[in-house]
């Protein structure tokens, strides 16, 4: 049987590269799956007049521990579009880290101003294109300094959005689950940008964008914003 060849690439992808963009998939077909359930059970609290913060956090909190406890996340929870609370102009419903932590005030940056998150990518884009989203690697200053790979989902209401319910994912994390297959592959995952998320060459670092003489094959991983590069 001769190799598959992938759309999008003008050659052969190896087993060992199909797999990996498959990994890649399969791992945030399932945070996606989860963010669902997370956003259906919303959808009675959201469609309330006047909707406190309170209120939200009630209904917003057992659905995100079981999100967390199901994956391995870091964090999660119920962004607020802005104005949307009754009482809250910029509101996150997010919990984060071993102990759950609730960051419903890291909305304020360090001159206490707040920080309009309607802005940045894991936000903007699933609330402009209506579908889920995958957004880094980029450093979570927000929330934990960290690296991250952020899904994020909308939430909608009739008709309108309210929000994204969305879950972090450690770049440290990706890699732990990730790395076998991407060094068998001898590969590169990017995102859209073609910047790195995760490389089999220990020389090239996360973040780094990858020039156009250099990236080889593109397999996309599903219909996400992430593909595997090999060659």
């Amino acid at each position: 049987m001769g190799s598959l060849l992938i759309e999008g690439t003008s050659g052969a992808a190896s087993p060992a590269a199909l797999a990996c963009a498959r990994d890649v998939e399969s791992y945030f077909t399932g945070v996606i799956t989860a963010l669902e359930v997370v956003r259906d059970g919303l959808v009675e609290v959201c469609s309330r007049e006047s909707l406190l913060a309170a209120d939200l956090i009630a209904a917003a909190h057992p659905l995100t521990r079981d999100l967390l406890a199901g994956l391995p996340l870091f964090g999660g929870g119920f962004v607020a579009a802005p104005g949307f609370l009754a009482d809250q102009h910029l509101y996150l419903a997010w919990w984060q880290g071993e102990e759950q932590q609730l960051l419903a005030q890291s909305t304020l940056s360090g001159s206490g101003d707040p920080v309009d998150y309607s802005r940045v990518e894991w936000y903007r884009t699933p609330v402009e294109s209506g579908r889920a989203h995958v957004t880094g690697p980029f450093v979570d200053y927000v929330c934990s300094d960290e690296y991250m790979l952020t899904t994020t989902i909308p939430v909608e209401v009739g008709g309108r959005v309210v929000g994204v319910v969305g879950a972090d994912t450690l770049l440290d994390t990706f890699e732990s689950l990730m790395l076998r297959a991407v060094r068998d592959a001898d590969a590169t995952v990017v995102n859209q940008s073609f910047r790195v998320v995760l490389s089999a060459d220990p020389r090239v670092p996360t973040g780094r964008l990858v020039s156009p003489e250099r990236r080889g094959e593109a397999i996309p991983c599903g219909s996400l914003p992430l593909s595997v590069l090999v060659g």
